[in-house]
């Protein structure tokens, strides 16, 4: 039997505590004829998340509040978001991105990395 796997792209980043970040992914599919465009993620819903370095434990989630027709969900995550004491011994772990289609059939992740928390 076959198996079929998606490439989803790895970005590690650094986030800076009392920053206004925007975090998210892009979905674009290549078709049989070559062509690559955009999925239309207008009427889906994401979430971007933040987990322990092992991928464990979740430490923050939010949902993504831009979900385009050119195949971006976008999460901003407030300046405040890394100010409570608990994020100083937070400084590392991995991030994703994934999206939901409208009637929860179809889930995928756009976009994963590690991430390191800066003041």
């Amino acid at each position: 039997m076959a198996v079929f796997g998606r490439k989803v792209g790895r970005a590690d980043l650094r986030l800076v505590r009392g920053d206004s970040e925007r975090l998210g992914g892009r979905w674009r599919q290549r078709y049989p004829d070559g062509t690559v465009k955009a999925v239309d993620l207008s009427s889906w819903s994401g979430v971007v998340e933040l987990r322990s370095p092992d991928g464990s434990e979740l430490w923050y989630s939010r949902a993504c509040g831009e979900m385009t027709s050119d195949g971006y969900a976008i999460a901003d995550l407030p300046p405040s978001a890394f100010e409570d004491a608990i994020w100083s011994s937070r400084r590392y772990g991995q991030w994703k991105v994934t999206v939901t289609s409208p009637d929860g059939g179809t889930k995928r992740t756009l976009g994963w990395g590690y991430y390191a928390l800066s003041d």
